[in-house]
């Protein structure tokens, strides 16, 4: 490793270009825990507000914008966390405002698949000169250990569930689709495309009916500067809703928000959660106990 980047990692004021959801929020406290100075630049309509974004705010799409309040906070190294949702882009243009540079880079890309869109991004921004972190070197107390990361072990079926599901992710993350999908008895019942994870566990529920399992990883060369996967306790919620029992993560490569109350609920609903190695087949007869990764050590 080289060891003049990682020390930077840990010293350097970072940009935190927030979008939707919760991790912005944790990743601000997982930057302040590991000592490293953090300006949050958020959208409207997008970001949480209290995050105290005050003049460090724009609306999505206006890139322009975006550069201008970076380079007048004097950053020159961003992180790039939460949601942004395509359907801002293709639906009803109530939270997005394209500006010329939006436009052009757009149109630079052709597609608008997920991983090309945020990867123009980040070109344009290390363009402009600010370089663009990796997600899981700053944000390394949030992934996911491998093993068991709930006290409940998945079952046999369960685990057999994980193998047909995780083969099923890695060809729709080589498509560009989602990086989710859920299985009952090797049946595919849902993928995960424009809606999201949460949408996908309900639609599964009803597709399926209950005792499904939810598998979640990254996409083969996932660019690890963003949109890795990320689960948190609205998951857990969302699965329990739905009737799902189990859940598969890619350790080291899977974000947890709120990691200790992410476990209590899938303590409390009964729910088998796992992190699995690429590499490594679906076992949990080993006997080891549930791995807990920094975060979780902490409750």
């Amino acid at each position: 490793m080289d060891l003049a980047s990682d020390q930077r990692d840990h010293v350097a004021t970072v940009g935190l270009i927030a979008g939707g959801g919760r991790l912005p929020a944790e990743a601000v406290r997982v930057l302040d825990a590991q000592g490293t100075a953090c300006v949050v630049f958020g959208f409207d309509g997008i970001t949480d507000p209290s995050l105290g974004l005050r003049e460090n705010r724009t609306r999505l799409g206006q890139l322009a914008a975006l550069s201008a309040v970076l380079a007048n906070a004097r950053i020159d190294r961003v992180l790039i966390v939460g949601k942004f949702s395509k359907t801002d882009l293709l639906g009803p243009q109530n939270v997005i405002s394209l500006d010329q540079e939006a436009i052009r880079l757009l149109a630079d890309r052709g597609g608008w698949d997920d991983e090309g869109l945020l990867a123009g991004i980040s070109s344009w921004l290390e363009a402009g000169g600010f370089e663009v972190a990796l997600q899981d070197r700053l944000l390394r107390p949030l992934l996911a250990a491998p093993g068991p990361l709930s006290t409940r072990q998945p079952s046999e079926s369960e685990r057999a569930d994980f193998e047909v599901g995780r083969g099923v992710v890695e060809r729709l993350g080589r498509l560009g689709v989602g990086q989710c999908a859920a299985v009952r008895r090797k049946c595919v019942i849902a993928l995960e495309a424009i809606e999201g994870t949460d949408a996908m566990i309900r639609r599964a529920g009803e597709l399926g009916g209950s005792g499904y399992t939810v598998i979640k990883a990254s996409r083969p060369g996932q660019d690890r500067r963003f949109d890795l996967p990320t689960v948190g306790p609205g998951t857990i919620g969302a699965m329990e809703a739905a009737g799902a029992t189990a859940l598969a993560i890619e350790a080291g490569s899977t974000l947890i928000v709120s990691g200790a109350t992410f476990r209590a609920r899938a303590d409390d609903a009964g729910i088998a959660v796992w992190g699995f190695e690429t590499a490594a087949p679906m076992d949990s007869t080993d006997g080891r106990e549930p791995a807990l990764n920094s975060e979780l050590e902490q409750a």
